[in-house]
């Protein structure tokens, strides 16, 4: 039964697992993937509050993403003085702690795939979401 099921299915539920799985692992600092996704953003530079938006906006509305930017400064762990956001001291720390464990968990989610394997899972999603783009003409 379960192979019958269209792309869409699996797509959404490897998201839902996704954001569950990674949401348990950042968990134990308080924090949820969104955290993750914004500290990930910043500690790889300066980045530009729109670029954030817009890098997460599949993820999450502005006002979400202002209110997660918002609880990492409030952690010491961004800097928001009205430039760029960048991550603090505090903040690369606190990015390295998690790193290894969030490794791990993605390397989970491939277990059992070759790199091949992998690499055309990925290549042909990102050709299904080219041809809706395409095809939505976005």
């Amino acid at each position: 039964m379960q192979e019958r099921r269209p792309v869409g299915w699996w797509v959404r539920r490897l998201d839902e697992l996704l954001e569950e799985g990674l949401d348990a692992v950042v968990g134990a600092e308080g924090l949820t993937r969104r955290h993750w996704q914004v500290l990930q953003s910043a500690v790889d530079g300066p980045v530009e509050r729109a670029a954030l938006h817009a890098a997460l906006a599949s993820f999450a509305g502005p006002a979400e993403v202002d209110g997660v930017v918002a609880e990492l400064a409030g952690r010491g762990w961004l800097r928001t003085d009205g430039g760029p956001l960048s991550a603090t001291d505090e903040g690369r720390a606190a990015h390295a702690r998690l790193a290894a464990a969030v490794g791990a968990f993605r390397r989970s989610v491939a277990d059992g795939l070759s790199e091949e394997e992998y690499a055309r899972t990925v290549a042909g999603l990102a050709r299904m979401v080219a041809n809706l783009e395409r095809a939505l003409g976005r």
